[in-house]
């Protein structure tokens, strides 16, 4: 696994680039991740992998923002600016699991962990799985 936990960021290696990990509040909240994260998290099956791999270039992109906004910034309101964007993530993805040790399993609860080391966003995340899961019960 090229991705490394630090005590206040993850950092990510995708081919030659680096990219610091960490999930702001602004991005955090503006993007909607939480609700999709725990909406994931309900979902069991072979479509989980489906929904995981779309979603991984917006979790990535998202954790971007704190640190590397000149690069992949974009205005949440504004689609075509973050699909741009989210073109530059997949593309440093395609590199990412071209090394033989890539693992999207890996990667995702990777930038889980990041998303919930932050003590908001756990606080956040809980509310919402508990949620999620009065709405859809599990399934087997």
């Amino acid at each position: 696994m090229r991705g490394r936990k630090g005590k206040k960021m993850t950092k990510l290696k995708f081919g030659e680039k680096e990219l610091q990990i960490k999930f702001g509040y602004e991005a955090t909240v503006k993007s909607g991740i939480i609700k999709k994260v725990a909406e994931l998290d309900q979902i069991t099956d072979i479509e989980a992998i489906d929904k995981i791999l779309l979603f991984l270039p917006e979790l990535i992109l998202v954790g971007a923002q704190k640190f590397h906004k000149e690069e992949f910034g974009y205005d949440s309101e504004n689609e075509g600016e973050k699909e741009q964007q989210l073109g530059k993530v997949y593309a440093m993805l395609d590199d990412y699991f071209d090394e033989e040790d890539s693992d999207v399993e890996e990667l995702y609860q990777l930038l889980l962990a990041e998303l919930l080391e932050n003590g908001f966003l756990s606080k956040l995340l809980k509310a919402e799985q508990e949620e999620a899961e009065k709405k859809t019960p599990r399934k087997k």
